[in-house]
């Protein structure tokens, strides 16, 4: 069956597969593809064939995955990503591109540091392209495991990684901040005691700044209220600091483009430090030359 399924199945057919699953109708999917109804149908149909296995169950509405479908969605994805890039690849190469770099940053690192650094960098290199994805700390060491990513920005990890090399970048603080209209934003030493009337943000699932949070006020006989937006978006913080008097717990690094333009002040409350360094993580040995070309910039520019 394997080798028949090799030598039979076309791209267009998983492609199709994939979208039909996507938007739980043939009839949509075929017009995503540019194709007639039935020549999808078809198509799906001669794909069932071949495994011997129905892969969508039919409804009034529409079309469900199958359980083996449903298995078998993850793998085709990455497969068909994969086989984007390749092609994203190529067509680099034929422009006259000599690398693309996949590059990973939390928002600490895009805000406080990457963002900045990076245009000069591609300016000095024209024939590198690089591609940065935002995430989370965990999701980009899987990348990075992975190899979807070719390096990323994170903070120190707790303990060595296998394979792999740190070098910190950029130093980190815990800072309040609130719009350049909040009455506090002009005293030059604050306590918790003053602050316990006022709105907080967090960020969700923030372990950090939920124990910089309770540290702060343990010395006082409660917590204040916490705020019901809960949001990573920057924009949607600025916004809401700007728009009430509430205030935010959050990394230096990823208001600091807000408070150097003036959108965000920084209240005067001392924290000790206890953030991890953020820095470059990259494998020892990398594959693409540009990697290196890329950490070498950047350890330039963070000294």
């Amino acid at each position: 069956m394997l080798n028949r399924l090799l030598a039979r199945t076309r791209l267009r057919q998983l492609q199709l597969l994939v979208l039909i699953a996507d938007l739980g109708s043939i009839q949509r999917a075929a017009e995503v593809v540019g194709q007639t109804q039935s020549s999808a149908t078809k198509a799906l149909s001669e794909l069932e064939r071949m495994v011997g296995l129905p892969l969508f169950e039919r409804h009034a509405r529409g079309v469900r995955p199958t359980l083996i479908c449903r298995d078998l969605l993850p793998l085709l994805r990455n497969m068909l990503g994969s086989l984007n890039g390749c092609a994203e690849m190529l067509a680099a190469a034929a422009e006259g591109v000599q690398g693309i770099l996949s590059v990973g940053a939390i928002t600490g690192a895009l805000s406080g540091f990457l963002g900045r650094e990076l245009p000069p960098f591609l300016q000095q290199h024209p024939q590198l392209r690089v591609e940065v994805v935002e995430d989370s700390h965990h999701a980009l060491l899987a990348g990075l495991a992975a190899r979807t990513l070719d390096m990323v920005l994170v903070r120190a990890p707790a303990a060595a990684i296998s394979g792999t090399r740190f070098v910190p970048l950029l130093q980190d603080e815990v800072v309040v901040v609130a719009a350049p209209t909040h009455p506090l934003h002009r005293k030059r030493n604050l306590h918790a005691s003053q602050l316990l009337e006022q709105q907080w943000v967090l960020a969700p699932l923030s372990t950090q700044m939920h124990e910089a949070f309770e540290r702060l006020f343990e010395s006082c006989e409660h917590l204040p209220e916490r705020s019901p937006l809960i949001t990573r978006s920057l924009p949607m913080l600025l916004e809401y600091l700007r728009a009430t008097y509430a205030v935010a717990l959050t990394p230096l690094s990823v208001v600091q483009p807000f408070v150097q333009a003036g959108w965000l002040k920084v209240l005067a409350l001392q924290f000790p430090r206890t953030l991890a360094a953020i820095g470059l993580l990259l494998p020892e040995t990398p594959e693409k030359h540009g990697v290196d070309m890329l950490a070498e910039f950047l350890m330039h520019r963070s000294q």
